[in-house]
């Protein structure tokens, strides 16, 4: 209904209980689903070009556009999830995606996979890919109570690396069988995935709140985000980890391709990743309650750099899917840091807008990184490409936020007279720019104050090498 001119949503309460929620079940079968087929194309996409060129250096052209329209694609991404409908989004993107692949996968099947149709290929997805993103996760805050959000995202976690786990092999399988099957695959994954959205029984409706110019809306997320220090320090860091590890998993898929071995072996080695991510889901738990988070990142971003930099002493398809893991690993004990600042520090009515900027952030990077590597597996040793990738890991480790950056939900939110703060376009007061903590709402007149939620757990979910939203290796 409409209040004051502004849009009000009236949902169910949801259930306390993730495994009696159904909307939430729904999400996690439909996208569990669609992360299993977008990890068995994106094994077989380095495998096809590969195997029609021969050059390092073009599948890393390929794999740079896929993930550059990634990247552009995120700057109307955030207006579109907070302007409209992120239900009727998300259909719109599943639905668009489904149609891409299946072209895409006819045109394997009838040779016709030229270098120009697999760019073009990309470019559709990514823009297609983008605005799902930045919708998704602020959907599941609308059918997830707030009690329970730590809890789903560590669900999310496990649920997109059980599919990443799993997608490279099958993808890998099914391209031995037919260099189309994996993207025929990703076609019904992403049809399943239209039909479990369609069953929500929420309808959230359109964001409240008045609508600013286009433009204006794609630079309130990066201005919000650059005057949050905690989620600037980490969004940066995360974005330069993302060119590094794209960069190590070309050079280790185009590694073992060459030694001849079959599609199955290439995806079952770049699925221990997922196998390495789990394991940090469980550890990191308990990684939160031993170590602090600066110490957390610290200690992850040391280990990544020492074993990117012994994947330089082997070329044996068994040890790099060992060192892989332990990255893996890492990264998914540090990465609660960036999914529980980035939910608990944003205010409801920015959400779309600021993922979308992180998102920006993190796929603008990768598409380097792959083109790098490439570029370096032409011209110099490989195991002189891994101790470059190293090297920069070590750097990113030594400047990663330390202790005095991270402070609690509501510790120093208090603002000086005359601090600026961010206001949303009908005048609506979000968080204090300069606020480490959320916006906290304001209680209506004559409202008793309410309880603010505990905070969750340092490390209750995390971010590795598939994102919230599935669609990216890294971040």
């Amino acid at each position: 209904m409409r209040h004051g001119g502004t849009s009000v949503r009236r949902t169910a309460r949801a259930p306390d209980s993730l495994r009696h929620n159904r909307d939430f079940q729904l999400l996690c079968v439909g996208q569990g689903l669609s992360l299993l087929g977008s990890g068995a194309s994106a094994i077989a996409l380095p495998l096809l070009v590969l195997s029609a060129t021969g050059s390092p250096l073009q599948v890393g052209l390929v794999e740079a556009v896929w993930t550059g329209s990634l990247a552009l694609a995120c700057l109307p991404a955030g207006p579109i999830a907070d302007r409209f409908d992120r239900r009727t989004v998300l259909l719109m993107c599943e639905a668009g995606r489904a149609v891409a692949s299946a072209v895409l996968a006819a045109t394997v099947l009838a040779g016709s996979a030229s270098l120009p149709v697999l760019l073009a290929a990309g470019a559709v997805l990514g823009f297609l890919t983008a605005p799902f993103n930045a919708a998704v996760l602020p959907l599941v805050r609308e059918v997830v109570p707030e009690s329970r959000l730590p809890t789903a995202l560590a669900v999310n976690q496990v649920r997109g690396q059980a599919a990443y786990l799993l997608g490279p092999v099958v993808g890998g399988a099914l391209f031995g069988v037919g260099a189309s099957w994996p993207f025929w695959l990703d076609c019904a994954s992403y049809t399943v995935s239209v039909c479990c959205v369609l069953a929500l029984r929420v309808r959230p409706g359109a964001p409240p709140g008045a609508r600013e110019g286009w433009w204006p809306s794609f630079t309130t997320g990066l201005r919000f985000l650059w005057r949050q220090r905690l989620l600037r320090r980490l969004t940066l860091v995360a974005s330069a980890q993302n060119f590094v590890f794209d960069g190590v998993y070309l050079a280790i898929v185009v590694t073992i391709a060459r030694q001849g071995v079959s599609g199955l072996s290439v995806g079952t080695v770049t699925a221990t990743s997922a196998v390495g991510a789990m394991a940090g889901v469980l550890l990191a738990p308990l990684a939160g309650r031993r170590l602090r988070p600066a110490a957390l990142l610290l200690a992850t971003g040391v280990v990544c750099a020492v074993l990117v930099g012994a994947m330089a002493l082997t070329s044996t398809a068994a040890a790099l899917a060992a060192l892989l893991a332990g990255c893996a690993l890492a990264v998914a004990v540090s990465g609660s840091v960036m999914t529980l600042a980035r939910l608990r520090h944003t205010p409801d009515h920015l959400q779309g807008r600021t993922n979308s900027t992180i998102g920006l952030l993190f796929m603008a990077t990768p598409p380097l990184g792959a083109t790098l590597a490439g570029a370096m597996l032409e011209g110099i040793p490989t195991p002189a490409v891994f101790l470059v990738f190293g090297g920069l890991l070590a750097v990113l480790a030594a400047v990663s936020p330390r202790e005095g950056t991270f402070r609690t939900p509501g510790e120093g939110t208090s603002r000086p007279p005359g601090e600026d703060t961010l206001k949303s376009p009908g005048g609506e007061e979000g968080a204090p720019e300069h606020a480490e903590g959320p916006a906290r709402p304001r209680a209506a007149a004559g409202a008793p104050p309410r309880a603010e939620p505990p905070p969750p757990p340092a490390a209750t979910s995390q971010i590795p090498l598939v994102n919230e939203a599935g669609d990216t290796r890294t971040g």
